[in-house]
C-alpha cells in the first residue's frame, strides 16, 4: 500500500514538472506530448496499483488458509495427544484446504474410527481423509 502511494506520488511529481515546463512553451505539439505521457503514466500507475493490491489480496488470502490449516493440524495433533487409547506418536497428521489427511499404523479398527471420529469433531475440519493402517 505504502509502495503504491509512493509510486503514484512520484509519477505525479515528475509529470507535473514537465507540464509546467511545457507549459511556458509555446510549442502546442510538445504540451500534447507532454498531456499524452501524463495520461499514460496515469494508467501506468492505477494499473500498478491495482495490480499490487491484487497480489497483496491474494497473498493474504493464500496466507490466511495456511495458517488455518497449520492451526486445524496443530489442533488435530493436541487431539489426539489429549485422547485416551490412541497411539498419537504413530499417526502423522497433514491439512490441505481445511481437509485433514491421516496416515500411519494403528493397532485396531477400534483406533481408527476413535481417531477419525476426534479429527472429525475439531472446528474448521471439512473432512477427514484415512489412510491409517492396522499394523500386526
Amino acid at each position: 500500500m505504502k509502495k503504491t502511494t509512493l509510486l503514484r506520488s512520484l509519477g505525479v511529481i515528475g509529470l507535473s514538472w514537465a507540464l509546467f515546463a511545457c507549459s511556458s512553451s509555446s510549442d502546442s505539439a510538445l504540451k500534447k506530448q507532454a498531456s499524452e505521457t501524463w495520461d499514460s503514466a496515469a494508467k501506468t500507475v492505477d494499473m500498478a496499483g491495482k495490480d499490487t493490491g491484487d497480489a497483496i489480496s491474494t497473498g493474504a488470502k493464500n496466507t490466511d488458509q495456511y495458517m488455518d490449516d497449520s492451526a486445524i493440524t496443530a489442533n488435530v495433533k493436541s487431539k489426539l495427544l489429549s485422547t485416551s487409547g490412541i497411539p498419537s506418536n504413530s499417526v502423522s497428521v497433514k491439512t490441505i484446504d481445511k481437509v485433514v489427511y491421516l496416515s500411519g499404523f494403528v493397532k485396531s479398527d477400534d483406533q481408527i474410527n476413535k481417531i477419525v471420529q476426534a479429527v472429525s469433531t475439531i472446528k474448521g475440519v471439512k473432512s477427514v481423509q484415512n489412510g491409517l493402517v492396522i499394523a500386526n
